[in-house]
């Protein structure tokens, strides 16, 4: 199956000022509904401010390439210490599509799939990284295709509580078979 790119316009998506969620969320949402069929999905947010030495579009070439944006073993992830206990290759969230609209999670801060994300990525990343992180690309992959991962290290700390549901593991070698599209955020 061939991977969808999609650009999506969003000018007034900028993390110097709080954006407006649910505003830009809902933008987002409806492009998801429209594009990709009735179903569950695995999401995964990129900011280009973690892959400094790449262009957007030299990273959408290692990811069309690979199913994936981590190209370098030896580059440690965003809370790579919590993290190290679990046998997984990304961290990502699930949404779901019903009657070609986003259907929306309850426990949810906003009620947008990518409200929510970008909301956590402006409020919540300062704490791990010190900095707000823009999202400027979506990953959408087939649940089919990938597992939660599992702790393999009793020893090792359990991550925050609930941020291990966040961690995925491919099932195949091949993580391209997994990639269902790849969304620019301009």
């Amino acid at each position: 199956m061939e991977v969808k790119i999609i650009e999506v316009h969003i000018p007034e998506y900028a993390v110097k000022n709080k954006p407006d969620y649910l505003k830009i969320g809902k933008k987002m949402d409806r492009v998801l509904g429209k594009n990709f069929q009735n179903g569950k999905y695995i999401l995964r947010s990129i900011g280009s401010r973690d892959h400094l030495n790449l262009s957007m579009e030299e990273l959408v070439k290692i990811i069309l390439k690979t199913g994936t944006d981590k190209y370098d073993s030896k580059k440690r992830g965003v809370a790579h210490e919590e993290f190290s206990g679990y046998d997984y290759d990304i961290q990502a969230g699930t949404f779901e599509i019903k009657d070609s609209k986003i259907v929306i999670n309850n426990e949810d801060r906003v009620p947008s799939v990518f409200g929510d994300i970008v909301y956590h990525f402006c409020e919540h990343a300062p704490l791990d990284r010190g900095y707000a992180v823009r999202i400027d690309l979506l990953l959408v992959y087939d649940t089919k295709k990938l597992m939660r991962a599992k702790k393999f290290n009793s020893k090792a700390r359990s991550v925050r509580k609930g941020l291990n549901k966040y961690l995925y593991k491919f099932k195949t070698e091949n993580k391209k078979d997994a990639l269902l599209g790849v969304i620019k955020v301009i």
